[in-house]
């Protein structure tokens, strides 16, 4: 099956985007699950807190090209890259005649491709709001390319006219989980932006959202982060297992994205499609002043 997705789609894995931060880690033991903690909301409804990503090579993979045709023809066993152009393209601007299907997040059409084989591609309905953003969840290929996985409790957005929340009851991770959902039972699609900001912290500062084990300035990950940053004291948020300099320009930057995704009202968080736009544009960045420093040596 072949999923016609957007450039607004969170399936995007901060290390590939940014291989700032590609730096070789020390070995440590696995933390434990803070299972303790996670009566932040309804045991019955909350999981445990995920592991800790593992440390990734030195080596930095191309930038991935998104939404693009591969030029030699994948085997079945591999996924298809098609443009959003090419999916309207043979279903003919998704023409009814072509719909074999119809679930509770779209519309299924059967489609052939120019070499013979029928795919089935699924149209979603407006938004899909995931619920459970975490680092459990994103799952890496062999070329660092992020997936999302584990819808199970992901719901349609909003969609009707003019709708921008739905109430629901609240599912998700404690510590990810966005508060004013929490505290309101509305839901919309800048809850899985703040779950998202959640894990960019988790990503660089080595930390899970609770730590249990810490005194109580740095129980909460987000709070003894965001007072490190409005002291300037971006570095000491840093994981102290990465080893190599990073550039503070950068850093400050892609803090900048992270907290904007945390911000405690909904009104405040970007979109998520600012945010990848951003993160690609620090990507960009980056590898401009790599090649100068290349270049001066």
């Amino acid at each position: 099956m072949v999923a016609a997705t957007t450039a607004g789609m969170f399936l995007v894995c901060f290390e590939s985007l940014c291989p700032c931060f590609r730096s070789k880690r020390k070995d440590g033991s696995e933390d434990h699950v803070l299972a303790e903690h996670s009566n932040s909301l309804n045991s019955s409804e909350m999981r445990s807190i995920s592991d800790r990503i593992p440390g990734s090579p030195l080596r930095v993979p191309a930038s991935p090209s998104r939404f693009s045709l591969s030029s030699s023809p994948p085997s079945r066993n591999e996924p298809l890259n098609l443009s959003l152009e090419h999916v309207v393209k043979l279903t003919n601007n998704f023409a009814p005649a072509l719909m074999v299907g119809e679930g509770y997040f779209g519309k299924v059409y059967r489609v052939t491709l120019r070499d013979g084989r029928v795919v089935a591609i699924k149209r979603a309905k407006k938004p899909i709001i995931h619920r459970d953003v975490k680092s459990s969840n994103i799952l890496l290929t062999e070329g660092f390319m992020a997936k999302v996985s584990d819808f199970g409790f992901a719901r349609t957005g909003p969609t009707e006219p003019g709708q921008s929340q739905i109430q629901t009851d609240v599912r998700g991770t404690a510590g990810y989980v966005d508060p004013e959902y929490l505290r309101t039972n509305y839901l919309t699609i800048k809850s899985d932006v703040f779950s998202y900001g959640i894990l960019l912290l988790e990503i660089l500062s080595g930390r899970r959202p609770i730590e249990a084990r810490r005194g109580p300035t740095e129980r909460i990950t987000v709070r003894w982060a965001f007072n490190k940053y409005q002291r300037g004291n971006v570095r000491d948020i840093l994981d102290p297992m990465l080893t190599e300099a990073v550039n503070e320009d950068i850093l400050n930057k892609i803090f900048d994205v992270a907290f904007q995704c945390v911000a405690p009202t909904r009104e405040d968080r970007p979109s998520m499609k600012e945010v990848v736009e951003r993160l690609w544009k620090i990507r960009r960045d980056y590898t401009k002043i790599q090649r100068i420093i290349e270049l001066t040596l």
